[in-house]
């Protein structure tokens, strides 16, 4: 591999070349290289693309169906990931008991005030699923025609 056809003048020099086919094809003259006038004829002389008449539609509807479907996936994945997680911690609670927040004090690396934060963290992770549940029966409740 030789260092020349990475140099900026070696690409300038492509690029002129190229350019020059170009123009020769556009004028019709032919007095470029044959590689790169056949090059340039296939520019300008594209396929014709025959696209079905409602062609955006089917692609937007395709999208759509994709987007509801990645959207029920995620769904029943965050309900699957929350009902396994809740019932970690009801496990936890069953083999440890009482000892288990002295017991993940013990394990954290800051002591009780780190189980604090966590249980902290925890209430602010469940009121928050509560509200939006809570948000979501409103909104439902609110566009139902009574």
């Amino acid at each position: 591999m030789t260092s020349r056809s990475n140099t900026p003048d070696h690409d300038e020099a492509q690029w002129q070349v190229q350019e020059h086919a170009r123009l020769a094809v556009r004028d019709g003259t032919a007095d470029a290289d044959a590689s790169d006038l056949r090059v340039a004829r296939a520019l300008r002389q594209a396929p014709p693309i025959d696209l079905p008449v409602d062609f955006v539609t089917q692609v937007a509807g395709l999208a759509r169906v994709q987007a509801t479907n990645n959207s029920l996936f995620e769904q029943r994945l965050l309900r699957g990931l929350s009902v396994l997680f809740g019932l970690s911690a009801l496990m936890t609670v069953a083999w440890y008991g009482r000892s288990w927040p002295a017991d993940l004090a013990a394990i954290l690396p800051g002591g009780s005030e780190a189980a604090s934060w966590s249980l902290a963290a925890g209430l602010c992770v469940l009121g928050d699923w509560a509200f939006a549940l809570l948000r979501r029966q409103y909104e439902e409740r609110s566009r139902t025609p009574v």
